[in-house]
């Protein structure tokens, strides 16, 4: 899918800088056109991504990152207090699950502690998201065991 974009896209650029040199009059004003609002998007974005950046040293974006942190030292309690309680029944395997569950909490904790907002991107946010959501899930389970026992 990706190749037939790209093909696409050079498809039509070249089409554009053909009609630019070599088209009749309508087809050069059409492509002056073109490329002048082509011009115009890349002025914009450009002032979009200058003010993003202003707003991120203002601080906009610290915010997300504090959230998720506070979201994983939850779950490290919630992990604690599982492992306590496991502890108190005697439940090797649901200590052994926990102890899996606390290396990950731990290393994601580790992770965005050392994390700065410009290594925080898009897909880091997901890839911590579905990690923190995974956690969750499974946490779920082993109490849901730990219940059941």
């Amino acid at each position: 899918m990706g190749k037939l974009l790209k093909f696409g896209a050079l498809l039509v650029i070249g089409i554009l800088v053909y009609n630019a040199f070599f088209g009749n009059e309508a087809e050069k004003a059409q492509s002056k056109e073109i490329f002048g609002k082509v011009r115009e998007l890349g002025k914009d974005s450009w002032g979009l991504l200058k003010s993003e950046k202003v707003k991120y040293q203002d601080g906009k974006y610290d915010g997300a990152v504090d959230k998720v942190e506070n979201t994983v030292d939850r779950i490290g309690t919630l992990l604690g207090s599982l492992e306590k309680t496991a502890n108190d029944i005697n439940d090797s395997g649901a200590i052994d699950k926990l102890g899996k569950l606390q290396d990950r909490q731990a290393k994601l904790e580790s992770y965005l502690s050392e994390a700065t907002p410009e290594d925080y991107d898009a897909k880091k946010q997901a890839q911590v998201k579905n990690e923190i959501q995974d956690i969750l899930r499974q946490t779920e389970a082993l109490m849901k065991e730990m219940e059941a026992q």
